[in-house]
């Protein structure tokens, strides 16, 4: 009979690139996760010659895994770590509750966090060393959680082991899940050319999503003598998108509440350049606890919007938005997450 309880996903941060940490539940940070795709991948090197009218030989080409997990936004350690691997810099302010995380950009690729993921599937342990943040998803929706997809690349999968994680009971001391619950469409805001909280905020959006994508170079992560990833695979050319759905046409004379873009102002091309305090696009998802997650876009660029009627339906604004690189602030993105306990209360850095 299959044991659904022993089904988990762990993160455990390296020290050094595909080394497995010696010690099997130090700092292992245990997922809450819907459900995860982590795979082992591979080519055959296969030859042929003129002697043969088919291939005789072949060898196991390089070897490297990548998968994604996808699970509600909760600010935990699990979730915590993977948005710091977005950013690379995490300073830590232990000041009054609840104590504060801020993730900058960092152009320094050896300071982005490598990962070993344990994934239990039953019966037996898998584990993949090396695996490093390729791009996040975030999004949110009128009656359902904030969901997050984060996807990995990394070496190839060590061998299979017995699960450290039996099934049955929520692990303790460590790994441990989290007591704090997901955030949720309730008390997700978001607001234009001006920070988002609870108090300031647009009516009007329906929906928001937003993906950064580090575009990992995996061609120039391997060498000669090595069988998989020597490196960690370069992050190139960072990109962040997102779209929005306002709940109103929102074509008319004093439509915009909270600086929300129009159609016209849509359709002529929109550029917002703001500032550190008043960014193009300011987002807030918090929970009943106080805890909560704040990203800052402060240059944003959009796309033509969409607008179309049919029949009797209620018509929507839909629009696409580029996040630019910022002169003046000397970034694309910020997050604070702000929740007790991340990481033992100390920067997610160190």
């Amino acid at each position: 009979m299959t044991a659904l309880t022993n089904r988990y996903v762990t993160l455990q941060k390296e020290t050094a690139y595909g080394t497995k940490p010696t010690a099997a539940t130090a700092s292992l940070f245990l997922g809450e996760v819907d459900d995860e795709s982590f795979s082992q991948n591979f080519d055959l090197l296969t030859r042929t010659d003129i002697s043969r009218y088919g291939a005789s030989k072949s060898v196991q080409g390089l070897t490297y895994s990548e998968g994604d997990v996808n699970l509600p936004l909760q600010l935990d350690n699990f979730n915590s770590f993977c948005l710091f691997s977005a950013f690379g810099l995490d300073t830590f302010n232990n000041g009054s509750s609840p104590k504060t995380h801020t993730l900058t950009e960092v152009t320094n690729d050896a300071l982005f966090p490598s990962f070993c993921i344990r994934v239990g599937r039953e019966d037996r342990e898998h584990t993949y060393c090396g695996m490093v943040l390729n791009s996040l998803s975030l999004s949110a929706n009128i009656n359902e959680y904030v969901m997050m997809s984060y996807s990995f690349v990394g070496c190839g999968e060590i061998a299979t082991a017995g699960l450290s994680l039996p099934g049955g009971a929520a692990p303790s001391d460590p790994p441990a899940f989290s007591t704090v619950d997901a955030l949720h469409f309730a008390k997700a805001y978001v607001e234009f050319e001006n920070e988002a909280d609870s108090s300031n905020y647009s009516l009007l959006v329906k929906s928001i999503s937003l993906e950064i994508n580090m575009n990992r170079d995996q061609d120039n992560a391997s060498s000669l003598g090595k069988a998989t990833y020597a490196v960690a695979p370069p992050p190139q050319a960072r990109e962040i998108t997102g779209s929005i759905e306002l709940n109103t046409s929102n074509d008319l004379p004093g439509a915009a509440t909270n600086n929300e873009p129009t159609y016209d102002e849509l359709r002529s091309f929109l550029l917002h350049n703001g500032s550190d305090t008043a960014p193009a696009i300011g987002l807030k998802f918090e929970d009943a606890s106080g805890n909560y997650l704040t990203i800052i876009l402060p240059k944003v660029v959009y796309e033509s919007p969409e607008l179309n009627v049919s029949g009797r339906d209620t018509s929507t604004l839909s629009m696409n938005f580029v996040v630019l690189f910022d002169e003046t602030l000397g970034y694309m993105a910020k997050a604070v997450i702000g929740n007790d306990g991340i990481n033992g209360d100390s920067a997610m850095t160190a």
